[in-house]
């Protein structure tokens, strides 16, 4: 009976442990509203619970696209544990070093890059009547292309969604890009990714001397858009709109602080927890505190809702994604 009991109270501690271990890794920000110049939204009573998972990323584009999604350290064709020149003369200037044993694992089961096709692809061009846009998405830790339900940042998606939707009632033409926050398998994972990303879009925005690009993050994919238009700052300002959805550099591979000067930056946050985003104070960047808005609860925090936004749900919040395709809109409908 002694023995039963000790081991009941064994399993009642391993139990608490595990239940705190899930509070930890579930937390997320939220936070009240300081917009200064953004363009009027218009209010979207919340969901009652998250959009049903798709498939896979790719395939929870409304719009229809074409492409593969990629496992970069798999194009280390030369397995010489880096991704350079060597691959190949696209990746010129590109240096990314990678992990031996973990580079290219599991191809087929998981992706972290994946670029779709113009949604007008007449309009996709400088002589079109409005210049077409480039939009990349960048999910939070954790996030993995064929595997939604790993990671958060699903409200990313629908963002995607709703601006190549009123882009395309507009007249521009789009390309959506989804990346994660990490190259899978490299030595530094968010750095690496970092510098693809600046690699990509540098590329495109060479070839094509009218687009636009809008570059959306949520948590580590925020500090991946910091970071990505601070390098490219002095080179493309007038051409890069950057989102930031509580920007953290927790568990980041390094502290980044990286931030453009130039390039208009929206900075949405929230302060309901512990993990969260804050102001910046900065000309370019424009502030806003979405601690109030509201969202569906989390899958991984049981469902439900709709509740204050958190770290993980404040990509999910109606208002978060209206307020940020108006803004991106306005930018991009600007001469």
């Amino acid at each position: 009976m002694r023995v039963l009991g000790a081991a009941l109270v064994a399993l009642i501690a391993v139990g608490a442990v595990v239940v705190l271990l899930l509070a930890f890794t579930s937390r997320r920000t939220q936070a009240p509203e300081l917009a200064n110049g953004l363009p009027p939204h218009t209010a979207t009573p919340p969901a009652a619970t998250p959009t049903p998972l798709p498939r896979t990323w790719p395939a929870g584009l409304r719009m229809a696209t074409t492409g593969t999604p990629e496992l970069i350290s798999c194009l280390d064709t030369n397995h010489d544990g880096r991704i350079d020149a060597t691959d190949g003369p696209q990746f010129a200037g590109l240096d990314i070093r990678l992990v031996p044993g973990e580079a290219c694992a599991g191809p087929g089961q998981h992706a972290d890059f994946f670029a779709g096709s113009p949604s007008d692809p007449a309009g996709y061009a400088c002589g079109a009547a409005r210049p077409p846009l480039l939009v990349v998405a960048i999910a939070s830790a954790g996030s993995d292309l064929l595997q939604p339900s790993m990671g958060e940042s699903m409200g990313v998606l629908d963002i995607v969604n709703e601006l190549q939707a009123r882009a395309a009632a507009a007249g521009i033409s789009t390309l959506p890009v989804l990346s994660t926050s990490a190259v899978f398998g490299a030595a530094m994972p968010q750095t690496s990714m970092e510098r693809w990303i600046e690699h990509d879009v540098t590329s495109r925005l060479a070839a094509l001397p009218c687009l636009r690009v809008a570059l959306i993050g949520h948590s580590h994919g925020g500090v991946t858009v910091s970071s990505v238009t601070a390098a490219l700052d002095g080179r493309f300002a007038g051409r890069m709109y950057g989102v930031m959805l509580d920007r953290t550099t927790a568990l980041y591979d390094r502290p980044a602080t990286e931030m453009p000067t130039k390039t208009p930056l929206l900075n949405v946050f929230q302060t309901n927890e512990g993990w969260h985003g804050g102001p910046i104070d900065q000309p370019n960047v424009t502030n806003v505190d979405a601690s109030r808005d509201m969202a569906p609860i989390a899958p991984s925090d049981g469902g439900g809702g709709p509740a204050l936004v958190s770290h993980k749900t404040l990509d999910d919040a109606p208002a978060v994604q209206r307020r940020v395709v108006d803004a991106v809109m306005a930018w991009a409908e600007a001469p």
